[in-house]
């Protein structure tokens, strides 16, 4: 199996239409964290108003680190995104003559 770095080389090579992280980034218009005890919650809001939550919880408290819980809360949250991101992208190539 390749390395995770490897198979970014690769995709960065192709070009036909994709989702990208970047592309992603461009459709956030707001990031919230909201913390409960040990757990943090990042609600990331769309430039469309639609909201996806992520969520962090350390398996001990003692290992509690608001930061580190916000960037596992926000990953949580984003990688929801791809999924619907992708969705769309296919719909919307998929309406184009040539796809016919």
């Amino acid at each position: 199996m390749i390395s995770i770095e490897e198979a970014q080389r690769i995709v960065a090579t192709k070009t036909a239409p994709k989702i990208t992280k970047e592309s992603i980034e461009e459709r956030i218009a707001k990031v919230d964290f909201l913390a409960h005890e040990t757990t943090t919650i990042c609600i990331i809001t769309m430039c469309n108003s639609f909201k996806f939550i992520g969520h962090s919880t350390p398996a001990s408290s003692e290992n509690f680190d608001a930061s580190v819980g916000e960037r596992y809360a926000y990953d949580n949250a984003f990688k929801q995104i791809w999924t619907h991101e992708a969705y769309l992208l296919v719909d919307e190539l998929s309406r184009l003559p040539f796809r016919r």
